[in-house]
């Protein structure tokens, strides 16, 4: 994804030359100049800030989806977030700060646990710990509502044992091939949901939620809701650097990469 202005346009819309936009497509956006679609532009108010707009469909879509579509979480609910650090992590710490749930949060080392705190987590362990067992110490035995589980960790932990009666696991990814079996006895007896969480096919298999999905991400957008998230700047001709950073996950938040337009554009 990326945030620019359209400096041409080839499809008989002229008002569009200037707007700022929002760019989603699955190739070609580490570029200084990107071709697209139409249909994957979204149109912003040029006041809000190019670096949040480039980071923050992908994550917030996941995190709306997430909470709002599938689990439908309720004020006072539970919440255990793997990957906590990274961008959709950051993102669905911060929903779920607006839903008023009580969040567990895991990063991998301690030394991510500072920006987690920053965003407003109170509670955070490290993959190596017993996560469910300092829950329970935590919450005086009760078990939480629900997991969202980015890097696949329930195939080093038993995550679910976590939920409690009718909780939600959600699989929004895995890191390090972290593909797990879940035994069908655990989710029989507590009743639990488990759900795969793919927030673009799930706009594209519902569009009649579309426009009310998209005005509500929008809506988040424009109240600076990303604004505690943390962010990493690398310039365009170290790109390979910031992916390198991403991939040994040793940033936190999103890695932004400034072209030699950034100045120009993040008014």
């Amino acid at each position: 994804e990326a945030c620019g202005i359209i400096i041409e346009q080839n499809c008989d819309n002229e008002s569009l030359i200037g707007r700022k936009v929002i760019v989603t497509q699955k190739h070609g956006c580490f570029s200084e100049e990107v071709i697209t679609n139409h249909k994957n532009i979204i149109v912003i108010n040029k006041k809000i800030k190019s670096h949040i707009a480039s980071c923050f469909f992908i994550a917030y879509l996941t995190a709306y989806i997430s909470l709002y579509e599938i689990a439908k979480a309720k004020k006072n609910e539970t919440i255990l977030v793997t990957g906590a650090s990274g961008g959709i992590g950051n993102a669905i710490i911060l929903l779920s700060r607006k839903l008023n749930l009580k969040i567990f949060a895991v990063s991998k080392s301690l030394d991510k646990h500072n920006t987690l705190y920053n965003l407003g987590v109170k509670y955070c362990f490290t993959g190596d710990e017993n996560i469910k067992q300092k829950i329970l110490e935590i919450n005086n035995k009760d078990k939480i509502d629900i997991i969202a589980d980015i890097t696949g960790l329930q195939k080093h932990q038993d995550l679910i044992g976590s939920l409690k009666w009718g909780g939600k696991y959600l699989i929004l990814g895995f890191m390090e091939n972290n593909f797990s079996k879940i035994k069908t006895n655990h989710i029989l007896i507590k009743g639990l949901k488990v759900y795969g969480i793919r927030a673009g096919e799930y706009l594209r298999r519902n569009i009649e939620k579309k426009n009310t999905i998209m005005n509500n991400l929008y809506l988040l957008l424009k109240s600076n809701i990303s604004l505690e998230s943390k962010y990493t700047f690398i310039s365009f001709k170290n790109l390979r650097k910031g992916l390198s950073l991403m991939k040994s996950r040793k940033v936190s938040g999103k890695i932004i990469i400034r072209t030699k337009y950034f100045e120009d554009t993040n008014l």
